[in-house]
């Protein structure tokens, strides 16, 4: 495990000490030696912050060479704003929106990578466990910030001050949340409201600051799966997305509007035709541009799409989906 320097002097002296111990002696006979501070000895034991920490630099800082040279125009703009923020300590809201395939992840990746090069921390979580997953180090957004199932407007965060967590956050550079748009807009009012209370210790002013100062950086495509609200009508959930949140109007809108599947694809001129196709039957369908004969809202399929039922239904789905399956 990689340790930050000052992780490094806290160890290196508690070891000495010990080993001072056992002849008698201490290192708090020696006043020219700057023995480690209480805040450095909880941060050594903490284990969250220690994770976060646990990643070899040299590794990532080649990694993001060859991550870099294959970004394009709009991720490198959406990457440079959130360096920015960072780097300057602006503390922005920034929303990357794409639809499926433009490299949404792949931007989380550059990201990821540059910041804990540098050996910062970055919590990246997702709206749902699968998406979590495709993140190195990805988490359920309720996972890591243990926000309640059952969200109200007085909710809260069950993370307290003096705590890992809490202390973990203090040092946290840049929180990504991907899939935010499928996320109840409390989910992020209650986290702003928890990280507010947080940094209230460490800037007189954080109650002006959406998310206590942090950056925050959120990503999806309005045009997938939005908030479910059970028996819920579509203006219940409409109203429930996160652009109807106060807090969206801080945010400032990257969209990546190039398909980069299609880039990584082999030199296959008619696959990359039929998934090119499929890519803008699917936008389509987000821009209520494929009704068909029997209204408005109905959707025309394509023929190849459709999978004949034939004689035994089950069989057929079955064979379709596991055609090698003895």
């Amino acid at each position: 495990m990689q340790l930050t320097a000052s992780q490094k002097k806290a160890y290196t002296l508690i070891e000495i000490e010990k080993l001072m111990q056992q002849t008698g002696r201490s290192l708090k006979n020696y006043s020219d030696i700057q023995l480690p501070t209480a805040n450095e000895l909880q941060e050594l034991g903490n284990r969250l912050i220690n994770e976060e920490l646990n990643y070899d630099r040299d590794i990532l800082k080649e990694e993001l060479q060859n991550i870099l040279k294959n970004i394009n125009p709009e991720q490198k703009k959406a990457y440079d704003a959130i360096m920015e923020s960072v780097d300057n300590g602006h503390g922005k809201q920034i929303f990357v929106e794409g639809r499926g395939g433009t490299g949404k992840t792949y931007q989380w990746k550059a990201v990821t990578t540059k910041l804990r090069s540098e050996g910062k921390i970055v919590l990246a979580v997702a709206s749902c466990a699968i998406a979590a997953l495709l993140i190195l180090g990805g988490r359920t957004a309720h996972s890591r910030f243990k926000i309640p199932i059952n969200i109200t407007d007085e909710s809260i965060c069950e993370i307290k001050q003096g705590t890992h967590l809490a202390e973990q956050l203090k040092k946290t550079s840049v929180i990504i949340w991907d899939e935010a748009p499928m996320a109840n807009k409390k989910c992020f009012e209650v986290l702003g409201k928890s990280l507010r209370d947080i940094f209230r210790f460490t800037n007189l002013n954080i109650n002006e600051k959406p998310f206590g100062g942090m950056t925050v950086v959120l990503g999806g495509d309005f045009k997938q799966i939005l908030p479910v609200v059970p028996k819920g009508r579509r203006e219940h959930i409409v109203s429930a997305s996160v652009k109807r949140s106060y807090l969206w109007n801080h945010f400032e809108i990257f969209k990546l509007t190039k398909n980069m599947r299609l880039t990584y694809m082999p030199n296959d001129t008619k696959k990359k035709k039929e998934v090119n196709e499929f890519a803008e039957w699917i936008l389509n369908i987000g821009d209520g541009k494929t009704a068909s004969d029997e209204g408005d809202e109905w959707i025309q399929i394509p023929r190849d799409l459709i999978q004949d039922k034939g004689n035994d239904p089950r069989e057929t789905i079955v064979n379709s989906i596991y055609p090698n399956l003895p």
